[in-house]
């Protein structure tokens, strides 16, 4: 629990400290950040806070010609990581590591750009990478949960969700039609899912102390929300992709 109050406390300074650069700075909000936009779950603040911590980093990694790919690897072993942790009741180390990894998600992008080797080939790694690594962690929480049905029941509804959240932004954007943003992309998923799980024991250790297979309330919140959420963004979106079809093809009949 000390760990995660000391990492939550440096958190909250950094983020004050931004703040604070923002009232004397004129800088301007991250172009990249504008682009992926904001939702009610993540807004546009803590995505620029990590994003300037990250910049840093990605520029040393482009000066050391470290390869995109080999980030998106690093990404897919650190997600496997997590979800045998999960699996194993290892929750917060699980935690950690799923932020780690997304954070190396994020990492391989911003290299790719700024080495000026951003191609689709590296897209297409990098949706698979982080559909591997989501699959990984929820699917160690099935493990974990597994002799608390509901439980488990919630973290398979939230694994559709996620699974279904991109293959509806996937299909949109082959089939060349515009959808809502939505809720619970893969940003916020990994934010609460990684963050839940890493900041767990300090609930736990008051509500569940002594007990040897605690539930994380803090975890499984973060689950219901991306089960509920996820899942409703899926489904507008399909709503919305079948009416736009359904349009079109009404439109060219009529030509």
């Amino acid at each position: 629990m000390h760990v995660q109050l000391s990492i939550l406390a440096v958190a909250l300074l950094v983020m004050a400290g931004f703040a604070c650069r923002d009232l004397f700075s004129s800088r301007h909000a991250s172009a990249r950040v504008q682009k992926q936009g904001a939702s009610p779950f993540l807004g546009h603040f803590p995505m620029e806070v990590a994003y300037w911590l990250l910049t840093p980093v990605g520029k040393l990694a482009a000066s050391l010609k470290l390869s995109p790919n080999m980030l998106s690897w690093t990404c897919l072993v650190l997600g496997l990581a997590s979800g045998v942790a999960a699996a194993l009741g290892a929750i917060p180390l699980a935690g950690g590591l799923s932020i780690v990894s997304a954070l190396f998600d994020t990492l391989d992008g911003m290299v790719a750009r700024s080495r000026g080797i951003a191609s689709d080939a590296g897209e297409v790694l990098d949706a698979a990478v982080d559909r591997y690594t989501e699959f990984f962690f929820l699917a160690g929480l099935c493990v974990y949960y597994r002799h608390e049905p509901w439980a488990m029941v919630l973290v398979q509804a939230a694994l559709l969700g996620s699974f279904l959240v991109s293959y509806s932004q996937a299909k949109a954007e082959a089939l060349q039609c515009d959808i809502p943003k939505g809720w619970m992309r893969r940003p916020e998923r990994a934010a609460y899912l990684g963050g839940g799980a890493f900041l767990s024991p300090i609930v736990t250790v008051w509500l569940e102390a002594g007990d040897p297979l605690p539930l994380h309330y803090p975890l499984l919140f973060a689950v219901l929300l991306v089960a509920i959420f996820a899942n409703a963004t899926a489904i507008r979106r399909f709503v919305v992709l079948y009416h736009t079809l359904r349009g079109k093809a009404a439109g060219g009949n009529a030509k």
